[in-house]
């Protein structure tokens, strides 16, 4: 807050009054903003080095997060890429010659021809009626044949929409037959009467012809004329409730005392009211824990309760209690059989289609004729594993280029982190230009990267206890030493080798060490038996274990973490502040504050000096006005 009387200007900061008017002729501000300027070369420098290690711990955060992706791809024992898993180094072709049986590999199939005879496909066991569910079109009322003449309906047959017109003259069902016939086909569909005089539309024995229904044609329908009713199908409407579809399912079934439908299927309860519909009853049942799918089949007018796993075993057990909705609508159990097969001449029974016989899986889609089996190839696909092992080497090759290229930048000391003062006077553009020369070079030669790197070569030129077969043997060779253990791939040579002995491609990047197998225990391990697990290991483990000493988030014996995770820490894990360079901002932070409380010292010291020259210059004067007004008066 600032007021001024006369000369005098003052200014209250933090509690304290300074006085800057220009009683003194001084400009004091600009004085010890100047003097200010000049004290401040220490923080600005104690800053600089802050934005230095923030940004050195965001390049190496950026370092680990590439080492990680390359990590999650290709030394992750779950991923599809990793060069640690066998099945990345065993691609096939896989050919069958009949569609009756189809196939596929696992990681433990090799090479070969096979004979697959199959004599029987396995079932699930399933309950249905053996008729259909719902009657034959009846009408409610008696036809009135002169009030439907030169009227229409439409018919509908398995899906296909009919517009049927009768002509003036009709009077008799042997009429709407004949109009029938005449637009949807001969021998399709039957129309009767009763002897009341009540028509009845079905679909004709052996016609083929399932679903029928009738609906108005327009305005002018002849339905009502002739007793019957729009909608009306052979089908069930699954969207009806249970006590509708009780009074009008060819077979009617009873409810129990409590006006409900009580089952269990394998051992699940169900419950159902008279208000519940059919598609309710079957999301119910499928939802459940039961083990069953239970649908409604409109070509065949049925409701079926199916086993979801096959074979003889898996039988229904289900049972109902008080009401009869089972007998009516599903009828009696038919048991679930084995699949019989034979494979290169030995006989199999197995529960399912789907069968698995020395890492190839058979599925059995139906089953074949004497004489007529069906012979499964199994074919190494090269190009496939040429491919995965390429894909490696350049995801490699593009990981190593990044780290050199960071260690071999020059740091350019012309290019400091600039201060604010500085920044106030540059444009974004110039501001983000600079910074970029500023933040190069800052991890010019490292030598965690530098280890890093190195052993990451050694890994792969290094023999491996037990094999013949090295990485140049199969056509992986190094570049030139300015090229930095930059891999090459002679693609003939590779392909040789994967013809000519593909298992010990594989176990030269697969083998795990026989004293320290698996990856969870590498962090614990003391240096002797990280260096037998190193000797035994194939490249792919070697390869893990370097990652892992560099940016795993788990301590080791001595209770440190990966390298790079101890020297810049990761985000989401504890060491996001407990690291090397974050302590060092910390202890840098410390000094900062200091130095901040130092200068707050020295400007109040400044403005207090000056606050008592104003002070006493703006006394000074007024006691020379007051004298001057003495003797002007005097002398008057």
């Amino acid at each position: 807050m600032a007021s001024s009387s006369g000369t005098v200007t003052t200014t209250t900061v933090n509690g304290t009054t300074r006085l800057t008017g220009l009683s003194s002729g001084i400009d004091v501000d600009s004085i010890v903003e100047q003097l200010m300027t000049a004290e401040k070369t220490k923080l600005n420098r104690l800053n600089q080095q802050a934005q230095l290690i923030e940004w050195k711990q965001e390049a190496y955060r950026d370092v680990i997060s590439d080492i990680q992706t390359f990590t999650d791809k290709y030394f992750n024992v779950t991923s599809s890429s990793s060069i640690m898993r066998a099945s990345t180094f065993k691609a096939y072709s896989v050919t069958s010659s009949s569609s009756a049986v189809t196939a596929s590999y696992t990681s433990a199939a090799t090479t070969g021809s096979h004979t697959v005879a199959v004599s029987h496909l396995a079932t699930a066991a399933t309950m249905k009626t053996s008729t259909r569910l719902s009657g034959d079109i009846v009408g409610t009322a008696a036809a009135g044949y002169t009030a439907a003449a030169g009227k229409s309906f439409v018919i509908t047959v398995d899906g296909t929409d009919y517009t049927v017109d009768l002509g003036d003259d009709v009077a008799a069902a042997a009429d709407i037959q004949t109009a029938i016939d005449n637009t949807v086909g001969e021998g399709k569909i039957l129309v009767s009467e009763d002897e009341s005089g009540v028509l009845t539309i079905a679909a004709a024995d052996n016609s083929g012809v399932q679903a029928v229904s009738i609906s108005d044609a327009n305005s002018n329908s002849a339905l009502s004329s002739l007793g019957l009713e729009d909608g009306m199908s052979n089908r069930i409407d699954t969207s009806s409730t249970l006590e509708e579809l009780a009074g009008t399912m060819a077979s009617s079934f009873d409810f129990d005392s409590d006006g409900q439908v009580i089952m269990s299927i394998n051992g699940v309860g169900f419950s159902f009211d008279k208000d519940t519909t059919l598609d309710e009853m079957i999301t119910e049942i499928n939802d459940s824990d039961a083990g069953v799918t239970m649908k409604y089949d409109e070509l065949s007018d049925q409701l079926i309760l199916t086993a979801d796993q096959t074979g003889a075993g898996n039988t229904l057990k289900v049972t109902e209690t008080g009401s009869s909705f089972l007998t009516a609508a599903l009828g009696t159990t038919t048991a679930g059989t084995d699949a019989k097969l034979t494979v290169d001449g030995v006989s199999l029974t197995r529960s399912s289609n789907t069968v698995t016989v020395d890492g190839i899986t058979y599925t059995l889609n139906k089953e074949t004729a004497t004489g007529d089996e069906a012979t499964v190839n199994i074919a190494q696909d090269t190009d496939a594993v040429y491919s995965n092992i390429t894909s490696f080497v350049d995801a490699y090759n593009e990981l190593i280029s990044n780290l050199n290229s960071l260690l071999s930048e020059e740091y350019d000391s012309d290019y400091p982190p600039l201060t604010d003062d500085e920044k106030s006077e540059m444009s974004e553009d110039e501001i983000t230009s600079w910074e970029t020369k500023a933040k190069t070079g800052l991890l010019a030669g490292d030598t965690t990267l530098r280890k890093f790197l190195r052993n990451m070569r050694n890994a792969l030129i290094d023999s491996v206890a037990g094999l013949s077969t090295s990485i140049t043997e199969i056509g992986i060779t190094t570049g030139t030493y300015d090229e930095q253990g930059k891999l090459y791939v002679d693609e003939d040579k590779l392909k040789e080798a994967l013809q000519s002995d593909s298992a010990g491609v594989m176990n030269l990047f697969t083998q795990a060490s026989a004293s320290y197998p698996g990856t969870t225990t590498v962090r614990s391990m003391n240096a002797s038996q990280r260096a037998t697990r190193y000797s035994e290991e194939g490249l792919g483990y070697r390869i893990y274990d370097i990652l892992q000493d560099n940016i795993s988030t788990l301590r080791d014996t001595s209770g440190n973490k990966g390298l790079l995770i101890q020297k810049a820490g990761v985000e989401n894990d504890a060491s996001d502040s407990s690291n090397v360079l974050s302590e060092q901002l910390e202890k840098l932070q410390e000094r900062i504050t200091k130095e901040e409380d130092r200068l707050d010292a020295k400007e109040d010291s400044l403005y207090d000096k000056y606050t008592t020259l104003e002070t006493y210059i703006s006394t000074m004067n007024a006691q020379l006005s007051a004298l001057s007004s003495y003797l002007t008066s005097s002398s008057s």
